[in-house]
C-alpha cells in the first residue's frame, strides 16, 4: 500500500536529474511513490529519466506529448497518485535523508490538515536557512489565521508548495488543482484556496528541504518572457477569493500582496524587453485600481516612501 506520493516536475533539467534521482534514491521507501513527469524537455532529459526508469522500475514516470507547463503537469502526475499523503520535489532540488519520514511523522502526529516547514536556500555555496513565517512550532493552527493582516508576511505568503506535506484524505480533492491557465505563480491563489477551505496546519521545525536559488535558467523564477507577467493573473485569482471571502479584512491583505508582487517586479523590469514593460506597468496599473479603494489606502499605509512613490504612480497610470 502506497502512504505517500511525491510529484517531481521536470523540463530540461538535465544538470540537475543526476542530483534529483540521488535524492530520491536516498528517501526512497517501499510506501513511497515518486511521480517524474517530464514536461516535453527538448535536451536530455528524456534520456536520463529512460534509463532511470530501467534501473529503479518502481518508479512513476510519465512524459506530456508537448510543453504544457508546471501547473498542467502537477495536475496530470496527481491523477496518477496512489498515497494518501501528497508531497512535492522540484527537479533542481533536493532533500536531507530522512526529509520525507519526519514530515510524514509530523504530519501524523499533529493531526492536520497540512503542515508547512522551513527550509534551506541554496545560492552557489551558500546555505541559508529560511523559517516558515510563523513562530508558533509543533501547534495545531487555523489555517485562516495564517492569512494575516497587511504589513505582515505570514504563511499563505511562503509559497513553496515542496516546503510541506498534505493529506487527500482531509482535503478537498478539488483543491488541489492548479490553474493551468498560469505558467507561473499558480501556487499563489493555490495556497490562499487551501487556507480558506481546510481546518487546520501546522508549522513544524525541519529543515531538510534544499531549494536552489542559483544557476538554473529554465526556473520559473529566473524568466524575464511573456509568461512572467502571469503573476498578475495569479494575483487576481487571490483578490477574487478573498472578496468572495466578504472578509474585509481578507481583500486588504490581498490588496498588500499584489503591491508587493507588483512593486517587486517593476523593480526587477530590465529583464523584460521595453514593450513587456509598458504592458507591465499598464496591466498593474489596471489590477491595482480593481481592489476596492479602501483597500488599496490600508494596504499603501505599510509601505515605506520610496515605495509609495512607486506604487502611486503606478496606480495613476490608468488615470493619464
Amino acid at each position: 500500500m502506497t502512504t505517500l506520493s511525491i510529484i517531481v516536475p521536470v523540463y530540461n533539467a538535465a544538470a540537475f536529474l543526476p542530483n534529483c534521482l540521488a535524492t530520491i534514491r536516498a528517501n526512497r521507501r517501499d510506501d513511497y511513490q515518486f511521480i517524474l513527469i517530464d514536461d516535453h524537455s527538448t535536451d536530455e532529459t528524456p534520456e536520463i529519466i529512460e534509463r532511470a526508469a530501467q534501473e529503479m522500475p518502481w518508479l512513476t514516470t510519465l512524459r506530456n506529448p508537448e510543453n504544457y507547463g508546471v501547473a498542467r503537469s502537477r495536475n496530470i502526475a496527481l491523477t496518477h497518485a496512489e498515497g494518501r499523503y501528497l508531497a512535492y520535489l522540484d527537479a533542481d532540488d533536493w532533500y536531507q535523508v530522512g526529509h520525507l519520514d519526519r514530515t510524514l511523522a509530523a504530519l501524523q502526529r499533529l493531526d492536520v490538515d497540512f503542515v508547512r516547514t522551513d527550509h534551506v536556500r541554496v545560492d552557489r555555496m551558500e546555505r541559508v536557512i529560511e523559517r516558515a513565517p510563523e513562530d508558533r512550532r509543533d501547534v495545531v493552527l487555523d489555517p485562516r489565521s495564517q492569512i494575516g493582516e497587511p504589513g505582515y508576511r505570514t504563511t499563505v505568503d511562503y509559497p513553496f508548495l515542496w516546503a510541506g506535506m498534505y493529506d487527500r484524505e482531509r482535503i478537498d480533492p478539488a483543491l488541489f488543482a492548479f490553474d493551468e491557465s498560469l505558467r507561473t505563480a499558480a501556487d499563489r491563489p493555490w495556497f490562499w484556496r487551501l487556507h480558506l477551505n481546510t481546518e487546520s496546519t501546522a508549522v513544524v521545525d525541519l529543515n531538510g528541504y534544499f531549494y536552489r536559488k542559483d544557476d538554473n535558467p529554465t526556473a520559473l523564477t529566473q524568466a524575464g518572457n511573456a509568461n512572467t507577467l502571469h503573476f498578475l493573473d495569479a494575483y487576481a485569482g487571490i483578490r477574487d477569493l478573498a472578496v468572495g471571502s466578504g472578509n474585509a479584512g481578507y481583500v486588504d491583505k490581498a490588496a498588500y500582496g499584489a503591491m508587493r508582487i507588483v512593486e517587486f517586479h517593476v523593480s526587477r523590469r530590465a529583464r523584460l524587453s521595453h514593450e513587456l514593460q509598458h504592458e507591465l506597468y499598464h496591466r498593474s496599473s489596471a489590477f491595482l485600481n480593481s481592489f476596492p479603494p479602501e483597500s488599496v489606502r490600508t494596504a499603501l499605509r505599510h509601505f515605506n516612501l520610496p515605495k509609495r512613490i512607486v506604487l502611486g504612480k503606478i496606480l495613476r497610470i490608468e488615470a493619464d
